[in-house]
């Protein structure tokens, strides 16, 4: 009895926090967007390359929709 309420309380904590977990792991979460598209294109190699640059894009691309510096 005791063992099948700690499996049972087992299989309800790993439902619950199993989508979770595995969101957590996605790299680019929204990268079915345009803007995530973009963005995930260009990461890891663009912010090395062109750090407060980059994130510049990121914001302006967020607000207006355009990337200023691939127009």
């Amino acid at each position: 009895m005791r063992r099948r309420i700690i499996v049972a309380l087992l299989a309800v904590a790993l439902a619950a926090v199993g989508p979770n977990v595995v969101a957590a792991k996605t790299p680019f979460p929204h990268a079915g967007t345009p803007f995530g598209k973009h963005i995930a294109s260009m990461a890891p190699d663009h912010p090395r390359t062109h750090g407060r640059l980059f994130g510049e894009c990121v914001s302006t691309m967020a607000t207006t929709g355009t990337c200023p510096h691939h127009e």
